[in-house]
C-alpha cells in the first residue's frame, strides 16, 4: 500500500491500520515522498505493492486487552477462508483451525505455526500471551505455503511479537482488565419436577410411577442443578511492558500475569509471561542481530468430560441431572456410597457427580521456553548472508487424583483394603530450527531481481513419564506430595506402581531456493523450489520435492489507467504449486501426545511385533501393528487468482480470491483380511480431496471527516469452500464409520457425511416413527437401502465475520460478528432428552408430555413405547442445523482527553467496557453451534463474558 509520509515541523507521526500517517497541525508546511509498507511473507520481507501472494493480517490493535486467553480465540470472523472454532469453552483450550477446508482424510489438520520466525509447537498457546503479538497473518495461496514445503499443506499462520524501535524514548504501559464470565444455557425445554414425575407416572417407571397425582401437584423440590455445578466466574489481567531503543539497539520487555476462573466450578487458569525481544545493528548497517525469548508459566485447572461416563461428566450432572433430587441428600463419598447400594439406578448421578467437586482433582502445569536468534551480514551491497536459531522447550506435569474417600473409589475398591489412585504425569518437549540463508539482489535501471538459497535442520524431541498409584492412605494423602501412598505386599500386588515411559523423535532436513523478478513495480515473477526429508517414513521415500510459481500485475501503474481516477490500487496476481504432508494420523485426543508425534511410535512404514502376556489360553504371545514400507507424502496442488483494490482515495479497499486445492495420495485406512489381525492398514491411496472456493474482504470509510475528527468503517469477509472426495477403490467407492449414525466418506461426497434415513415423523395410527423409503414413500420398518447421503456435514461451506469501527473525538466502539451456514451435527444431547430409557433416572424434554397416546394421535412426538425407537439414531432426526450468526464481540471506549492529562506523567488513559458472545442466532438448541466435532454431547459451555479495561501510557 502506497502511503505518503509527510515531513513535519510540528507533528507526530502514528500508525493507523496497515498504513503511516501524520497528524498535522495548523501552517505546516510539508514535503512528501512515497514509501511501500513492508510485508514478511514467509522466509523473506517484500512490499505490499509487489507482494504476489494473498496475506490476511490482523494487527495489534484487534489482539489485545481482548478477555481470551488464546490468540486463536481473538481472530475469529476476522480473516477471509480460515474457520477457528472454540472445541470447548474451557479457559486455555485449544480451538480447531482449518484454512481453506480439510485436505486429508486421515492425517493432521493443522496448520504450521511460525512464531518470530521459527516453526512452534502447535498443539496449545495457552501459556503465550496475546497482548505480546504485534500481527497475526496468513498464508494460504500456493506462492505463499509452498516455502514451507512439508510443513504447508495446511496453510501457514506468522506470529510476529513486538519489538522497540531505534531512537525511541523510553515508552512504559500498564493495562488491566477485570471481567465477569457466565453460563449460556442451552435452548432445550427440560422438565420441571412436576412435569418429570407425570411423565414418569404416565410411563410407568421411576418415582412418579409411585406417586398419585395429588402427591406430584404438591411436590416442591425443583432442583436447578446448574447451580450446583456451574458459577459466574471472574478474570482478571494486569500487563506491564517497557520499549525504549537507541541509536543502533532497541528493546521490548513485558510481563504478564493472567488469572481465568472457568464457569464450570474447579477449572481455570493461571497464566504468567515474561518477554523480552532485543534488536542491534552495526553503526554502518552491515550487521543486524535479533533476539527474542519468551518463557510462559501456567496452571491450568480443566474438567475431564468424558461424554458417556456419567459419574465423571458434569455438564451431564448440570442438565440432565433428575430436578427432583435434592442436593442435600449428599453428605459425603461412603454415605452416597451406602446409598447407591441400596437404590442400584443412576438416579443420585449428580450426587456422584457433588462428590467429585470435592474428592477429585487434576492441575496441568506447563513451563514453556521460546528463543531466537537471527544474525545477518551485509557482505557486499548486494549479497547478505543469514543465520536464524531458534530452540523451544516445553515442561509439562499434569497430576489426576481420586481421593481414597471418594464415591468413586469406594465403587471401583473391590476387594482391596485401600482405593482411590493418583496419576503423576511428565512431558517434556524440545524443538530446533536452523536456517542457513543466502540473499543476492540487484537492481539495475527499471529491473529488480534476487535470488535466495536456503539449508534448514529441524529437530523435536517429546519424552514422557506416567506414573500412577493405586491405593491411597486417607490419613496421610495429600495431592502431589506423594505421601500417602500404600505400600506392595507380598500377598498384595494391587498397590504396585504402574509405570510406563516413551521417546518420540523427528528429524527433518530442506534444502531450498527462490527466484523473483520485478519490472518497474508493474509486473513481478518469483518461483520457489524445496527438497524435504523426514524420519517419519523409510528408505528413498523420506524426500518430497514441492516448487510454486507466481505472477502479479499492478494495473494501477499503466499508463491507460492514468485518467482513471478512482482507483488507487489494482493489482492482479496467480500462483501455482505443490505442498506436502507428512503426518499420517492426527492425534487421538484420548491421548495427551503432540499432533506433531502422532504416528510416530509405532512407526507406521513398518510392522512392529510385540509380546504380550495372556494370549492363547493364558500363554504369552505376539501382538502386531501392521505398517506400509511404501508409506510417502501426501501431496497438495494448489493454484489461486487474486485481486488486491483500493478506490476511491482508498475509502473502498479489500481483496478477492479463488482457488482449487486438490490433494492426492491421501492417507486412508486400505481393507485387510481379517485374519491377518486388523481390518486395514493406513496406506497412501489413489484417493483425492478438492477444495475450491472463493475469499471476499472489504472495508468502506463511511464516514470519513479528519477535521471533524470523526471516522465510521464497515468491514466484511466471507468465504464459500465446496469440497468433493474421488479415486476411493475399496468398498465399492466408500469408507464406512461410526454407528449411530453412520458416516460415509464416498466419491463424488463429502468428509464423513451423515448416512441416515429421512424422518417423517409420527403415525398417527400406532405412534411408530415414519421413515421416508428409496422410492419416497413412508415406512416403519427402513432398510439399509432406504438411507442416503445427507449433502452436509460438520465442516461448513460458507463463513465469514462482518463489524463496523468508529471513531468521534475521544470516543471509540466497535462490533465483530461471525457466521457459518450449510453446518450439521448430531446432537446426542437431544436424543438423550427424548429417549425414554431415560425417564427413571434423568430429566427429559417437557415434549414427552405430548407423546403419541390412543388419546392423543395428532403429535409430532412418539409414543414412548415405539416399537422402532432403535431406528432414530439411524436417521436425521437429531441431525441439526449448526448454523450461526453471533455477536463476536462489541465494545466502547473513551480516552481521556490530553487537557486532562496536562503536567502528569502519564502520556494516555482510555478505558474499555466490551463484551464477548453477547447473543448467538442459530437453529441449533444446544451449547454451542460452535464446534468442529461430528457431534456433540456433554461438553463444557462456551461463556459470555464482560470486561472493563483500562490502558495507560507513561
Amino acid at each position: 500500500m502506497n502511503v505518503k509520509l509527510n515531513v513535519l515541523s510540528a507533528g507526530v507521526l502514528f500508525f493507523i491500520g496497515q498504513g503511516i500517517s501524520a497528524q498535522k497541525v495548523k501552517k505546516d508546511t510539508a514535503a512528501s515522498n512515497e514509501i511501500d509498507e513492508v510485508v514478511v511473507v514467509g522466509y523473506r520481507s517484500t512490499t505490499k505493492k509487489t507482494a504476489v501472494t494473498s496475506v490476511a493480517t490482523v494487527d495489534s490493535k484487534t489482539i489485545e486487552n481482548r478477555p481470551n486467553s488464546n490468540v486463536l480465540n481473538i481472530v475469529q470472523g476476522q480473516l477471509a477462508g480460515v474457520n477457528v472454532t472454540a472445541s470447548t469453552g474451557q479457559p486455555g483450550a485449544k480451538p480447531t483451525v482449518i484454512i481453506r477446508g480439510v485436505g486429508t482424510y486421515n492425517g493432521n489438520t493443522d496448520p504450521l505455526y511460525v512464531i518470530d520466525g521459527f516453526p512452534s509447537n502447535s498443539d496449545n498457546f495457552r501459556s503465550i500471551n496475546p497482548n505480546d503479538i504485534e500481527t497475526f497473518s496468513v498464508l494460504k495461496d500456493a506462492s505463499a505455503i509452498a516455502q514451507y514445503g512439508s510443513r504447508g499443506s495446511n496453510g501457514v499462520i506468522m506470529i510476529t511479537t513486538k519489538k522497540g524501535g531505534y531512537n525511541e524514548k523510553m515508552r512504559i504501559r500498564y493495562s488491566t482488565q477485570f471481567g465477569v464470565s457466565m453460563l449460556q444455557d442451552p435452548k432445550y425445554n427440560y422438565a420441571s419436577s412436576k412435569e418429570l414425575l407425570a411423565i414418569q407416572k404416565g410411563y410407568g417407571i421411576g418415582l412418579g410411577a409411585k406417586m398419585s397425582a395429588e402427591q406430584i401437584a404438591n411436590y416442591n423440590i425443583d432442583t436447578n442443578w446448574r447451580k450446583v455445578f456451574f458459577r459466574p466466574a471472574v478474570t482478571q489481567s494486569h500487563d506491564l511492558s517497557i520499549e525504549s531503543g537507541g541509536k543502533n539497539i532497541s528493546s521490548y520487555t513485558s510481563v504478564g500475569y493472567l488469572n481465568q476462573d472457568g464457569i464450570l466450578r474447579t477449572t481455570g487458569l493461571k497464566r504468567f509471561t515474561v518477554r523480552n525481544n532485543i534488536n542491534g545493528k552495526s553503526s554502518n548497517d552491515r550487521f543486524k542481530y535479533s533476539l527474542v525469548t519468551g518463557v510462559g508459566f501456567s496452571m491450568n485447572n480443566e474438567a475431564i468430560l468424558d461424554g458417556g461416563v456419567i459419574n465423571r461428566n458434569y455438564v451431564l450432572g448440570a442438565y440432565q441431572s433428575a430436578p427432583y433430587l435434592s442436593p442435600s441428600l449428599y453428605q459425603s463419598g461412603k454415605q452416597l456410597f451406602d446409598l447407591y447400594q441400596k437404590d442400584g439406578t443412576l438416579l443420585y448421578t449428580p450426587l456422584m457427580l457433588m462428590d467429585k467437586l470435592v474428592n477429585y482433582n487434576n492441575l496441568t502445569e506447563e513451563l514453556r521456553l521460546d528463543m531466537a536468534s537471527n544474525l545477518s551480514y551485509k557482505i557486499t551491497n548486494d549479497l547478505t548472508a543469514r543465520i536464524r536459531t531458534s530452540g523451544q522447550f516445553l515442561n509439562t506435569r499434569f497430576t489426576q487424583a481420586e481421593y481414597p474417600l471418594s464415591f468413586n473409589a469406594f465403587l471401583f475398591k473391590g476387594a482391596q483394603e485401600f482405593s482411590g489412585f493418583e496419576d503423576v504425569n511428565q512431558r517434556r518437549e524440545f524443538l530446533f530450527n536452523n536456517l542457513w540463508q543466502l540473499d543476492y539482489s540487484k537492481t539495475i535501471d527499471k529491473h529488480s531481481f534476487s535470488l535466495s538459497g536456503y539449508a534448514e535442520y529441524n529437530y523435536s524431541q517429546w519424552d514422557a513419564t506416567n506414573f500412577r498409584q493405586r491405593g491411597l492412605d486417607p490419613k496421610t494423602f495429600v495431592p502431589g506430595a506423594g505421601s500417602g501412598y500404600i505400600a506392595d505386599t507380598p500377598d498384595n500386588d494391587f498397590y504396585v506402581p504402574q509405570t510406563a515411559v516413551f521417546k518420540l523423535k523427528l528429524n527433518m532436513i530442506s534444502y531450498f531456493g527462490s527466484f523473483t523478478y520485478d519490472f518497474n513495480k508493474k509486473y513481478g515473477i518469483e518461483g520457489f523450489i524445496r527438497r524435504d526429508g523426514t524420519s517419519r517414513f523409510a528408505n528413498d521415500r523420506q524426500w518430497g520435492t514441492f516448487w510454486s510459481v507466481g505472477g502479479r500485475w499492478n494495473l494501477d501503474q499503466e499508463a491507460f489507467m492514468q485518467n482513471v481516477k478512482f482507483v488507487d490500487i489494482f493489482k492482479l496476481r496467480g500462483s501455482y504449486g505443490t505442498q506436502g504432508n507428512q503426518r499420517i494420523v492426527d492425534a487421538d485426543s484420548n491421548t495427551s501426545i503432540p499432533s506433531v508425534y502422532a504416528g510416530l511410535n509405532p512407526p507406521r512404514f513398518t510392522n512392529i511385533y510385540s509380546v504380550t502376556n495372556n494370549t492363547y489360553n493364558g500363554n504369552q504371545g505376539y501382538a502386531i501393528t501392521f505398517g506400509d514400507s511404501n508409506l510417502r507424502w501426501e501431496t497438495t496442488k494448489q493454484y489461486n487468482i487474486g485481486v488486491d483494490f483500493e478506490l476511491f482515495k482508498r475509502r473502498l479497499r479489500g481483496s478477492f480470491d479463488y482457488y482449487n486445492k486438490k490433494t492426492t495420495e491421501l492417507y486412508m485406512p486400505d481393507p485387510s483380511a481379517p485374519v491377518l489381525g486388523t481390518l486395514s492398514v493406513v496406506r497412501n491411496t489413489d484417493a483425492s480431496i478438492v477444495n475450491k472456493g472463493i475469499e471476499v474482504s472489504l472495508a468502506y470509510d463511511i464516514l470519513k471527516n479528519k477535521e471533524k475528527d470523526i471516522s465510521l468503517t464497515f468491514r466484511i469477509n466471507g468465504s464459500i469452500n465446496t469440497q468433493k472426495i474421488d479415486g476411493i477403490k475399496s468398498g465399492g467407492g466408500r469408507i464406512s464409520e461410526g454407528a449411530v449414525p453412520q458416516y460415509i466418506t464416498a466419491n463424488g461426497g463429502l468428509l464423513r457425511e451423515p448416512f441416515v434415513y429421512k424422518y417423517l415423523g409420527v403415525n398417527p395410527a400406532n405412534g411408530n416413527l415414519l421413515f421416508e423409503d428409496i422410492n419416497g414413500n413412508s415406512t416403519e420398518n427402513p432398510t439399509v437401502a432406504d438411507r442416503r447421503l445427507y449433502g452436509k456435514n460438520n465442516l461448513p461451506k460458507y463463513q465469514g465475520g462482518f463489524g463496523l469501527d468508529f471513531n468521534y473525538s475521544n470516543f471509540f466502539a466497535s462490533t465483530t460478528f461471525t457466521f457459518v451456514a450449510r453446518v450439521v451435527r448430531y446432537d446426542y444431547d437431544l436424543s438423550s432428552l427424548y429417549n425414554p430409557n431415560n425417564l427413571a433416572n434423568f430429566t427429559v424434554e417437557k415434549d414427552l408430555q405430548n407423546a403419541w397416546t390412543m388419546t392423543n394421535v395428532n403429535t409430532d412426538v412418539p409414543s414412548l413405547k415405539a416399537s422402532n425407537l432403535g431406528l432414530q439414531g439411524h436417521s436425521d432426526r437429531f441431525l441439526k442445523d449448526a448454523s450461526y450468526l453471533r455477536m463476536r464481540n462489541v465494545q466502547i471506549g473513551y480516552r481521556l482527553p490530553q487537557r486532562f492529562l496536562k503536567d502528569t506523567f502519564i502520556n494516555n488513559l482510555s478505558v474499555t467496557l466490551q463484551a464477548e458472545n453477547l447473543f448467538t442466532i442459530s437453529k441449533w438448541k444446544g451449547f454451542d453451534p460452535e464446534s468442529p466435532r461430528n457431534s456433540d454431547q456433554q461438553k463444557y459451555p462456551t461463556p459470555r463474558i464482560v470486561t472493563l479495561g483500562f490502558d495507560i501510557k507513561f
